[in-house]
């Protein structure tokens, strides 16, 4: 029976080894470019940002016209207090009618001549 021989390095042959080149950036590049996950996503990314119904930029307009029209309904709450307080004077106050009378309507009581003046500062201007 033979005996038996523990693994000897000197008795193995010889194996060639192969230097191994390192890889280039191209090839990891385009290994990670070829990845399908990634085309994937970026295909989702660009079909959902640029050729959706709801793309980024009507986002951005409709968020612009969103705070346009809330400021005009800012706007339009303010005017329609103002109007408010308006009708609640007419309809309490008869001073308040008598001076809407007079001012807007040219109204006078029976004693009383109206001479309407204009005011000649505008006029220059105007020119």
């Amino acid at each position: 029976m033979e005996e038996f021989v523990d693994f000897v390095p000197e008795k193995e042959p010889a194996q060639e080894t192969v230097p191994q080149r390192p890889r280039k950036a191209l090839s990891k590049i385009s290994r990670f470019l070829t990845n399908k996950f990634l085309l994937a996503t970026v295909g989702f990314l660009a079909i959902m940002l640029f050729l959706d119904k709801n793309d980024l930029f009507s986002i951005i307009e409709r968020s612009k016209e969103l705070h346009d029209l809330e400021l005009s309904k800012d706007h339009y709450n303010k005017e329609l207090i103002g109007l408010h307080k308006i009708k609640n004077d007419l309809e309490t106050d008869p001073a308040t009618i008598e001076k809407l009378a007079r001012e807007k309507y040219l109204m006078k009581r029976s004693n009383e001549d109206i001479f309407l003046t204009e005011d000649q500062t505008k006029l220059k201007q105007a020119e």
